[in-house]
């Protein structure tokens, strides 16, 4: 059983359309679900935003809420025709443990300048048994907003 092709975007959500506008504080709070399928991968398709360049590096890490470094990670160096399909596919390898993680999305430009991010919170199941996707998905918005907060304060100072 594969699991469902997830696509990811650095966009956020129009404020000049009424129905995005309005759903634009829910989507904070939705956490998306994966499982990984039998290859104990889980795959996903990024939507390449308008100032990605050729030589870019899009990378997605997945990092539990308490932990300091990923959990999982994959990194791209995008080509011509990368940007030509405008999409890039990116697959985290050897998914062995379930549970909460932040998953975060960027583009890296030149000398490793950070261009575009995006993070999600999200649900991984290390296998596609349906049991593991029904654990405790409570939040911690204290931790989430803590995060948040840290990431923009890091992004200030560029």
């Amino acid at each position: 059983m594969d699991s469902a092709l997830v696509q990811l975007s650095f966009a956020l959500p129009s404020s000049e359309d009424p129905l995005c506008a309005a759903l634009a504080h829910t989507m904070e709070y939705e956490q998306l679900h994966f499982a990984a399928n039998e290859q104990k991968h889980v795959v996903f398709c990024c939507v390449l935003p308008d100032d990605a360049h050729e030589g870019d590096v899009i990378s997605i890490s997945a990092t539990r809420p308490d932990a300091r470094e990923s959990a999982y990670f994959t990194a791209h160096t995008l080509t011509q025709h990368d940007l030509e399909q405008h999409v890039i596919m990116l697959t985290l390898e050897d998914v062995t443990h379930s549970g909460e993680f932040v998953l975060q999305l960027m583009l890296h430009g030149m000398h490793a300048t950070l261009k575009d991010s995006a993070q999600f919170d999200v649900s991984i199941a290390a296998s596609t048994s349906p049991e593991l996707l029904t654990g405790d998905q409570s939040k911690n918005n204290g931790l989430r907003h803590y995060i948040s907060n840290l990431g923009a304060s890091f992004l200030a100072f560029f």
